[in-house]
């Protein structure tokens, strides 16, 4: 089915969760107004990207109140969305997590960082398992961040049927680099990507690069303004995929007796 699919960024309060869920429920309830069905929101999006030492008292379980406003918001709204937190798990771990919350406020899946960076090490445990999902509206995967640079990943989620993939970041890199790898992810698996970037400067990081939604072309169709709050929208149409792939059927068409080495390779030569 097509449907309205929205990015929200913003420049958020470091620590003050609260005051960044209040900030994303005001996007959903916008987003809904645009008569979008999904919105997408950065990494760390309730607490903001932090130290090691600042992340940890900030760790919120999916049943927490901060999250359950948001998943009041999605029922109100009739909107689903994918967000990033740091998720205090019933494992007792703490992830780099993405959630996504559908329009009834049941989270619907979770998404735990596969690859960290450097200082997500100190805090946060590693993800394990790269899957898509079903929505009302498309099957999804997500990744976060870092994650956008191993095509693994997206290639993962799109063998496993995604059609559409939700990125959240605090993009530490140039930002010309997130653009390429979202597009190249779109491209290399005939599947729309949408990343949402957090905003700001919060010493000692600086968030650069900003939310935009990517065709199965590579094409940007709708791109955010840097260093402001702001919801983007675009139109998610499945004849665009469905054409991409009979034109190019790159997943049936892969060499896996030449390819499949690099299951098996494990470390660099």
């Amino acid at each position: 089915m097509d449907f309205t699919l929205a990015c929200g960024q913003f420049v958020p309060s470091p620590g003050y969760v609260q005051t960044n869920v209040t900030t994303m429920c005001e996007q959903i309830a916008y987003a809904s107004s645009r008569q979008a069905k999904l919105i997408v929101f950065p990494e760390m999006a309730l607490s903001g990207y932090l130290a090691p030492e600042d992340v940890l008292p900030l760790a919120l379980s999916l049943d927490s109140p901060e999250v359950r406003r948001l998943r009041d918001a999605c029922k109100q709204y009739g909107i689903d969305a994918g967000f990033g937190l740091a998720e205090k798990a019933t494992d007792g771990r703490i992830y780099n997590s993405m959630a996504y919350v559908d329009s009834s406020g049941k989270v619907l899946a979770v998404y735990r960082k596969t690859h960290l960076w450097d200082t997500e090490k100190q805090w946060a445990a590693p993800g394990a398992t790269v899957a898509a999902f079903d929505t009302a509206q498309a099957r999804c995967g997500m990744w976060i961040c870092y994650d956008t640079r191993f095509p693994e990943v997206a290639r993962l989620l799109a063998i496993d049927g995604a059609t559409l993939a939700l990125a959240a970041t605090a993009w530490l890199g140039p930002a010309d680099e997130w653009e390429l790898a979202l597009r190249a992810r779109a491209l290399d698996n005939g599947m729309y990507v949408a990343g949402s970037a957090l905003q700001g400067v919060h010493p000692p990081f600086a968030f650069h690069g900003v939310s935009m939604i990517v065709d199965p072309h590579g094409h940007v169709i709708a791109r955010a303004h840097d260093g402001i709050d702001q919801v983007i929208t675009a139109t998610y149409q499945e004849g665009v995929i469905s054409a991409f792939r009979q034109r190019l059927p790159l997943l049936e068409q892969r060499r896996l007796d030449v390819c499949g080495r690099l299951l098996e390779a494990s470390k660099w030569p």
